[in-house]
């Protein structure tokens, strides 16, 4: 009787699986059908059929890339849209010609999707992970059946007053200027940057809490007028209740974050304004700070500890100074640590400090590298902490363990297959610092 009920059991589980799977192919069958050939061939067979060519340009590597191919392109609506209108290529931008070609249509980061004329030209060029609307309206701004960016440029000009018009246009923005080159590309930028500071003006302080302009504000602010970011974190943490209430906890970290980056940006720079952010953090801004959620030590307490240690030793070269800082900074931070704030602590070092270190300054940066690399999984990190603790054991003079940890590096970098150019780049810097080595031991 078990027995029969254990073979009734598998059949049933076996049933299951081949419904899921035939679910699965269905929903693949009934989504974007990707052409099989390069992007010369992909171009060649826009031209014939008089359609605009489609790119998904992904990394094996990338979580949204495999997350859009599974639940997004694989929908109904979006395949017969797609399957009507264009050409539809995947290229994994990493590998052999088609890094060339995603460099070509200026391809940073992933996932990444285009949509080119069959001439080859960018119409637009749209970076990060898309939802369905998302894709399907930047499809059917490129297939002309919405507005396109251009049109509502030519509206924005009739009517300079149409806020929703501004913001149909600055939400269209990022993909526009991706697709944009040269003297295009600087032209337009500076338009735009002017139209959103004129937007955020017009309709600050209340208006701007919704979904729409967030993304705006998120993708447009920018950190090279800092005088105007000052601007959009007080106007956001002045009403910061109505944010969070219509946002959740972005809004906050949007502030904690910018304000973190100014006291550190004044810090190094050895500049001592950089307090009147850290008096921020317990005073104009601690309701934001507020979401950082820290154990057994106050943001204040954080933020002064930490950046009072890095202004004293960029100021003052203090190394000494720096690392008993740093030590009762780690002490009292505690279960809030993370592996990269040993990393950074050791980086700081190098980067302040330089050829003044002494040896008990590289061994110190050498146990916190050692601390950041035991708790890191990233290969770029990985391969970085190594890299420095190679450095410090070479002006120690102990050019085994450098070697060793150069060595490490090195083969930490194979794990990056499938990045061929971020890979080729450390290989080439590690092989240099392996050379040197060579000729420090003779």
């Amino acid at each position: 009787m078990k027995r029969r009920r254990y073979i009734l059991l598998l059949v049933s589980l076996l049933m299951m699986a081949v419904q899921l799977r035939a679910q699965q192919g269905t929903e693949a069958a009934n989504g974007i059908k990707f052409f099989k050939g390069t992007f010369s061939e992909a171009l060649v067979k826009a031209k014939q059929e008089n359609k605009i060519l489609f790119v998904d340009f992904y990394a094996v590597w990338c979580v949204p890339c495999k997350k859009m191919a599974k639940t997004v392109f694989t929908q109904e609506e979006v395949g017969k849209y797609f399957n009507e209108h264009f050409i539809s290529l995947q290229l994994d931008a990493e590998k052999g010609e088609n890094v060339d070609i995603a460099k070509n249509y200026k391809v940073a980061a992933y996932p990444t999707v285009a949509f080119i004329a069959p001439d080859g030209k960018a119409l637009s060029v749209n970076t990060g992970a898309m939802d369905k609307d998302e894709l399907m309206e930047a499809a059917k701004i490129a297939a002309g059946e919405s507005v396109s960016f251009e049109e509502l440029y030519n509206k924005y000009k009739a009517d300079n007053n149409d806020l929703d018009v501004q913001q149909q246009l600055l939400l269209k923005a990022p993909s526009f200027l991706q697709a944009q080159e040269g003297m295009d590309a600087d032209k337009w930028v500076t338009r735009l940057q002017k139209l959103y500071k004129n937007y955020v003006a017009a309709k600050a302080p209340l208006k701007l809490i919704n979904e729409n302009d967030y993304r705006i504000i998120l993708t447009l602010e920018g950190d090279e007028d800092k005088e105007h970011k000052q601007y959009m974190i007080d106007l956001m943490n002045d009403h910061l209740d109505d944010w969070m209430k219509k946002l959740g906890k972005a809004p906050a970290y949007y502030i904690v974050e910018a304000n973190d980056i100014f006291a550190e940006d004044m810090a190094k720079d050895g500049n001592v304004k950089y307090k009147d952010y850290v008096e921020k953090v317990k005073n104009q801004y601690a309701k934001a700070y507020e979401v950082v959620g820290l154990t057994g030590i106050t943001p204040y307490e954080k933020a002064k500890l930490y950046f009072d240690a890095l202004y004293n030793l960029y100021k003052n070269k203090d190394v000494n100074g720096y690392v008993k800082a740093m030590e009762t900074y780690f002490g009292k931070m505690e279960n809030n640590l993370r592996s990269a704030d040993y990393g950074k602590a050791a980086q700081n070092l190098y980067m302040a400090a330089g050829k003044s270190l002494k040896a008990k300054d590289h061994e110190v940066a050498i146990k916190w590298a050692e601390k950041a690399l035991s708790q890191e999984d990233a290969v770029m990190d990985r391969v970085n902490y190594m890299v420095m603790i190679g450095d410090s054991y070479r002006e120690l003079k102990n050019y085994t363990k450098a070697r060793e940890y150069y060595n490490q590096a090195f083969a930490e970098t194979l794990r990056l297959e499938n990045m061929e150019m971020p890979q080729a780049m450390l290989q080439g810097a590690i092989k240099q610092k392996l050379s040197t080595l060579e000729l420090l031991e003779k």
